[in-house]
């Protein structure tokens, strides 16, 4: 016979025995995958009382090898309507790729939170994921409450808005173009913005490349005054004439701002040695002219190589060496490339920081060392990087800044390596390209252009 004695000493045991009970019965609840359209999947699990975090880890055609992180891994710290969920928005999933996941929860019982993980999941995409999914035009915005907007609805540029770039390329990129006001070049169709790079000689002429008279934009010219070649320019000693013609536009004397939001819908331009420019340039080169010494924010940059076009890069430039060309670059890497399809691409730019995301996803973020990018001087090689100490904190990035969007082609973007035609600095570089053309041309096609939708600037 159990006495009221023995049952008191056995209680704490019997109240232990009941928790472990209630922590073994939890278990993860399943997961559910839903394919989204034009790209983009999302993983959520109900909203079971008790769930304190929600982690997603992913592969696409690639198991797991023990739980690792995965190419998608994300906390998820709150639900929404009932569920925790992980959302991607950029990769574009085709029948017979396969989700390989691991989920893990946070749970209270009531007692302490414990960790409880799924493993081992799997989610194979068929033709009818695909299609069950409604493709939805994207909602433009509109010009109300903006500092700047355009979604080029009319049939040409405003000119209260844009100047059309005309002049020979220069420093800090060196790229192999001359940008010129013309229709192979420039274009608006169907409410979008079309950018167009073009064979040189195509335009103008076989022999152009190597004219002695050369070109002269005269009072069309664009470029800087201290620009000297960047007007007129001719055949000289083997320096060729550039051999692309391209577009490029800025806001420049325009519109300008200091800080703010910049949200662009664009499509990326496909073609070797070819790159989108979608900038903000310094309005005033109060730290300096040349070689970035005033900064550039740069809102999406991908080659259009295609070994390198699933690579996305945002963020700042503080000069011209490699290691400034890249201290302040973010990067993300989509499955599919960059060309294929429209996205959209929002820079952030606040006085203590400056952040990048693609698709409603940050990718980025930028914030300068406790004594501001000054500081980095010797290890960027940044010669004036002195002037900066004379702003705030984030200089040289305090400045009031102008919009440009254009395509480049060539030039300093690309660092020398074993597959590309031509070494930067060299004097002859335009001609090692131009001599390549029968490597790189055929990769040039109607997916060249850079398209742009819409671009607009908020104040936060």
């Amino acid at each position: 016979m159990w006495n009221l004695f023995s049952l008191l000493k056995m209680l704490p045991f019997l109240f232990l025995c009941t928790i472990a009970a209630v922590r073994a019965q939890f278990e993860v609840p399943d997961a559910s995958v839903e394919v989204l359209r034009p790209r983009g999947f999302k993983v959520s699990i109900p909203d079971v009382p008790g769930i304190k975090l929600f982690a997603f880890h992913g592969k696409i055609n690639e198991e797991f090898d023990g739980r690792e992180a995965g190419t998608f891994a994300r906390d998820i710290l709150k639900p929404k309507n009932g569920s925790w969920t992980f959302v991607d928005k950029i990769t574009k999933l085709k029948p017979g790729d396969i989700l390989y996941f691991w989920t893990y929860v946070d749970f209270d019982d009531g007692e302490r939170v414990l960790g409880y993980p799924k493993d081992d999941q799997m989610f194979v995409v068929k033709g009818q994921d695909i299609n069950k999914t409604p493709v939805r035009d994207p909602i433009k915005p509109t010009e109300t409450g903006n500092l700047f907007f355009d979604d080029f609805s009319s049939n040409s540029l405003n000119p209260a808005r844009w100047i059309v770039e005309q002049k020979f390329a220069g420093e800090p990129d060196y790229e192999f173009v001359m940008y010129v006001n013309r229709p192979e070049t420039i274009q608006i169709k169907n409410n979008k913005l079309k950018i167009n790079p073009v064979l040189t000689q195509r335009v103008f002429g076989e022999g152009f490349l190597t004219s002695f008279s050369g070109y002269d934009f005269g009072e069309n010219c664009t470029a800087d005054a201290s620009d000297t070649l960047g007007c007129r320019r001719s055949y000289n000693g083997g320096f060729l004439l550039p051999p692309v013609v391209s577009a490029q536009i800025s806001t420049k004397n325009k519109f300008s701002f200091k800080y703010g939001k910049v949200e662009i819908r664009a499509k990326l331009p496909a073609g070797d040695w070819i790159y989108p420019e979608i900038y903000l340039n310094p309005l005033h080169s109060v730290y300096g002219h040349s070689n970035y010494e005033s900064g550039q924010i740069r809102i999406a940059f991908s080659p259009g190589n295609s070994d390198q076009n699933k690579l996305l890069q945002g963020g700042v430039v503080l000069g011209q060496s490699n290691a400034a060309r890249d201290y302040g670059i973010k990067k993300v890497e989509a499955f599919e490339n960059w060309s294929d399809d429209f996205h959209k691409f929002v820079v952030n730019w606040q006085p203590n920081e400056i952040t990048l995301s693609v698709d409603d996803r940050m990718y980025g973020r930028i914030t300068p060392p406790s004594n501001g990018f000054a500081e980095l001087a010797n290890n960027l090689r940044i010669n004036n990087a002195d002037k900066w100490g004379t702003g705030s904190k984030i200089a040289p990035f305090d400045q009031e800044m102008y919009l440009v969007l254009g395509v480049g082609v060539g030039g300093f973007n690309f660092k020398d390596s074993h597959d590309k035609p031509w070494r930067n600095g060299k004097r002859n570089m335009l001609t090692q390209f131009n001599n390549a053309q029968d490597e790189w041309l055929p990769s040039w096609s109607e997916k060249s252009a850079l398209q742009v939708d819409y671009i607009k600037v908020t104040k936060n």
